[in-house]
């Protein structure tokens, strides 16, 4: 399975988490990337059999919270992904409001089919990492048994 991690970063720890989840893919034998979600280019999505997808979470606790500024047109300008298997993530401070379920809305209108999603909070979100990978690797396992 070819797995592409695309990510948003501002400060660089979603690019951290980003190559942290393509580590832990790699040490499990899956081939994956990662590419910046601004600037991948049609091909190495095309190549992609599934995505996880990553943003900072903007705003101030409550207002104006979601993913970063140009996410959404970053997503809409992807290729069509055919129903294939996706998570998406996201990196933040205090709370993410509904950062998942619009990176998730924004991916499922491209054409991917999203199972999964995870908060990775800065203090100690490195150690879910593992688990996180488990949960996707067994929901990219079911959607490719229904394709």
């Amino acid at each position: 399975m070819r797995v592409l991690i695309l990510y948003e970063s501002r400060r660089g720890f979603t690019l951290i988490v980003a190559r942290a989840i393509r580590d832990e893919l790699q040490r499990r034998g899956i081939f994956a990337t990662t590419a910046p979600l601004r600037s991948v280019d049609r091909g190495t999505v095309a190549a992609a059999e599934a995505l996880i997808v990553g943003t900072w979470v903007k705003g101030a606790i409550v207002a104006g919270v979601g993913p970063a500024l140009g996410v959404e047109e970053a997503i809409a300008r992807l290729p069509s992904l055919d129903g294939r298997p996706a998570a998406v993530f996201c990196t933040c401070d205090v709370a993410p409001g509904k950062t998942l379920d619009l990176l998730a809305a924004w991916l499922r209108r491209r054409g991917a089919t999203v199972t999964v999603g995870e908060t990775f909070k800065r203090k100690k979100s490195l150690r879910q990492v593992p688990r996180f990978v488990d949960v996707v690797l067994e929901a990219f396992a079911r959607a490719q048994a229904f394709a």
